[in-house]
């Protein structure tokens, strides 16, 4: 009896068939569709959800209905964004109010939003920057991507850039910008020294933040005077090392004790009964961590910095220079006692107990 053995050949992928091809010019105008078709797609994808993110923070739907005031929180809580999506789209949604030609660029897919969020960022760094970006030309300007193209103010010039200009036009553009408002002396006389400075404080993701901006006069020379009286420069004898193999010095470069430094003013005025107040406590950071868990017993339990778990050897570093404030926790029901008593109006003690039951607000 004669058997038939049925053999189906599988369908080549893309990729196959490119691998089997001698055309290296066919391969490489294939691979390109497919990244510029798969990129269309992506920035599609990402004008709907600003666009969407943009009308729940006009009608403040963050808020009401779903519990956060941070709109880049919300993203990387509820949704399965990237960190650095997640902090574009908030930052577009968050300045589109005041950027109504960057937003219109990124939400009908003109310009990336990436590109948008670096731009509407730089813009909103100081108020003099602000009111520069949206005053208008003494005369439209031209693109210079598109004569037919006329940009009544600076800002839909960055929005040009945005769309048609590489990152690294984009930055020098705005560098340019940021030229031109210190030659403005009529703009500077009015709006102050102190309008013009910033300082931009920014998550990074890894574990550091980064630390960027502009300072008076004023500012700059206090903070330098401090630095330099918390960290005085190195005597001689710690600059030189003892062998060759010791490398640079015995003390850590002065970049790296400056940061040290601006830690220990930071922690010092937190602690300072001068020290600006929120809710009854200084600017200060909550470490929970159980005295069983800090002496290295095997609880199971994590500490928790801000609500953010951490080791428990950075957890014993923190607790060195921390004020401990002595809470009682049930561990069953997750709930913290014993931080105050009943009052008509919350106390410290009771803002910070539901501060740590519920660190994203109340649901």
């Amino acid at each position: 009896m004669a058997h038939c053995n049925t053999h189906t050949t599988p369908t080549p992928s893309p990729v196959s068939i490119l691998a089997g091809s001698s055309d290296r010019r066919s391969q490489a105008a294939a691979i390109r569709s497919a990244l510029d078709e798969a990129a269309a797609g992506i920035n599609a994808f990402h004008t709907q959800v600003l666009s969407s993110v943009i009308a729940m923070k006009e009608q403040g739907l963050h808020r009401s209905e779903f519990g956060f005031s941070a709109l880049r929180d919300l993203l990387l809580s509820q949704f399965d964004f990237t960190f650095n999506t997640a902090g574009s789209i908030a930052a577009i949604a968050r300045l589109s109010g005041k950027f109504r030609i960057l937003a219109k660029a990124a939400t009908t897919g003109t310009a990336r939003i990436d590109q948008v969020a670096y731009a509407v960022r730089q813009l909103d760094q100081t108020p003099a920057m602000r009111l520069f970006a949206r005053t208008p030309f003494r005369a439209p300007v031209a693109s210079p991507f598109d004569a037919s193209v006329e940009c009544a103010t600076p800002e839909a010039m960055v929005a040009e850039y945005c769309a048609h200009a590489s990152f690294k036009d984009l930055r020098r553009h705005l560098d340019e910008l940021w030229a031109s408002i210190a030659e403005e002396t009529e703009l500077f006389d009015e709006l102050g020294e102190q309008s013009l400075q910033r300082l931009e404080l920014t998550e990074t993701g890894n574990g550091m933040w980064h630390l960027e901006g502009t300072l008076s006069d004023a500012t700059g020379r206090l903070l330098d005077k401090y630095l330099k009286t918390a960290c005085p420069p190195p005597r001689q004898e710690d600059t030189e090392s003892t062998s060759e193999d010791e490398g640079e010095g015995l003390l850590p470069a002065q970049a790296n004790r400056n940061a040290e430094a601006l830690h220990q003013l930071l922690a010092g005025y937190g602690s300072s009964p001068q020290a600006a107040t929120r809710h009854g406590h200084t600017a200060t950071l909550d470490l929970v961590v159980d005295i069983e868990t800090l002496q290295g017993k095997d609880t199971g339990r994590l500490p928790l910095l801000e609500g953010q778990p951490i080791s428990v050897a950075r957890a014993r570093l923190l607790a060195c220079e921390a004020g401990v404030i002595p809470s009682v926790f049930n561990y069953t029901t997750g709930e913290a006692v014993e931080l105050g008593r009943a009052m008509r109006l919350p106390n410290a003690s009771l803002r910070r107990k539901l501060e740590l039951e519920q660190p994203e607000g109340c649901p």
